[in-house]
């Protein structure tokens, strides 16, 4: 039930991104705008409510606060259907991301509890193999419902959905017992500013679990920005319908990216068993593995190659979502886990999510402008080495694996 509301949730985050050029073609938008729209509009509340959604989680009910968060961005998703306005659009967005903002923390706590330490980095990648999910979702569904029947309909169809899903997600999932490591107060009964200083002294005093937000949030910025761009992309360098689009990155990144995501928990967890430095070293080398062949899919000026060359990365985008949060979780007690994962959420996303795609926009309207439906293609080749340097981190968090947090 955790993987398929992260499936839900990705699929509210992600529709928009399908949508984008009719959408940009009825308010008549700038690149600027989309990225406005897609990056910060979103990220601003999304990041800064999840602090106060991890006090209630570590404190009250976790299922029941991932209900009513699912309630609030479905319904939230369904208004989005219903702008008709770019402003109308950005208040929607806005509270999609309020509701979103409970969703993680809690999530993140379930699934530490229900696991020991050296299964958790199966775990977390199978959960976030529903982000994948919810991208083929979103993508296929988008791109079709989208190109036949307009972005409207999509939106509300999938903001229905998400409210039906987080009703059986309150009457089927109990409340699992606490697991602790005996570090803090049971329960988590921390007062908040005391939970959130306690949070921020471990992350930063712990040198692997420093750098592994910062290489997280890194790689956020090139995952968040391909997201939210690749679909114009195709669409005007390759002139592709947004049905053919939506097929093919549902596809590739959806059932694609779930098996890598799948796979780098799996690895992540026996790799562990052997060298706890590779657990994360891992990471590093995906991020590395892919700049290739991301060059060669966003300089390919034939169609064919360019989409058999994003295949690679397509299944590697995800691969440092389970083997982070597992690590941070394994070396943090129970009652700063949910905590733990929102301040990773907050840097991730506010890095990421807010500045990526809003990159991407502006060097595609204010520097690379003359080259035309080609200025997207440029600025998303310059936004990959991001991804080099995230890896500089992932190492340096893995050479710092064996020392105690």
């Amino acid at each position: 039930m955790l993987t398929l509301l992260s499936a839900v949730n990705q699929l509210d985050r992600q529709l928009i991104n399908i949508l984008i050029e009719p959408i940009r073609r009825e308010f008549s938008l700038t690149d600027l705008q989309i990225g406005f729209l897609v990056g910060p509009t979103f990220v601003a509340v999304y990041s800064a409510l999840s602090l106060p959604a991890a006090v209630i989680a570590a404190r009250r009910s976790r299922v029941a606060l991932l209900t009513i968060s699912a309630l609030g961005w479905g319904a939230m998703t369904v208004l989005c259907g219903f702008a008709h306005s770019y402003w109308h659009l950005l208040i929607t967005r806005f509270g999609v991301g309020i509701g979103e903002a409970g969703g993680m923390p809690p999530t993140h706590a379930l699934i530490s509890d229900l696991y020991r330490p050296e299964e958790r980095a199966t775990a977390m990648s199978t959960w976030a193999a529903g982000i994948n999910g919810g991208i083929f979702i979103a993508f296929l569904f988008g791109g079709v419902v989208g190109y036949r029947y307009g972005w409207r309909w999509a939106l509300i169809s999938a903001g229905i959905l998400t409210v039906a899903l987080a009703l059986i997600l309150r009457l089927t999932v109990r409340e699992p017992a606490r697991r602790s490591r005996g570090l803090s107060p049971p329960n988590g009964r921390l007062a908040s500013a005391a939970m959130f200083t306690a949070t921020l002294r471990a992350l930063t005093r712990d040198p692997a679990m420093r750098h592994i937000v910062i290489g997280a949030a890194l790689a956020c910025i090139v995952g968040s920005s391909s997201m939210a761009w690749l679909p114009s992309f195709l669409v005007r360098s390759h002139g592709m319908t947004i049905a053919e689009v939506g097929i093919y990155l549902a596809f590739v990144v959806g059932i694609g990216g779930a098996i890598g995501t799948w796979l780098s928990g799996v690895v992540s967890d026996r790799l562990r068993k052997r060298d706890i430095r590779w657990s994360i070293w891992l990471v590093a080398a995906a991020l590395l593995a892919t700049k290739p062949f991301n060059f060669g899919f966003l300089l390919a000026d034939t169609t064919a190659l360019a989409l058999a060359s994003f295949v690679v990365p397509a299944m590697l985008g995800g691969v440092y979502v389970g083997p982070s949060l597992a690590t941070l979780h394994n070396r943090t007690d129970a009652a700063l886990r949910p905590m733990v994962s929102a301040v990773f959420l907050l840097v991730v996303n506010s890095v990421g999510f807010g500045f990526g795609p809003l990159l991407v926009g502006a060097l595609s309207d204010l520097v690379f402008k003359s080259f035309g439906q080609d200025a997207l293609r440029y600025s998303l080749v310059v936004v990959q080495g991001v991804a080099i340097w995230g890896a500089f981190h992932y190492y340096l968090a893995g050479q710092r694996m064996d020392r105690p947090a």
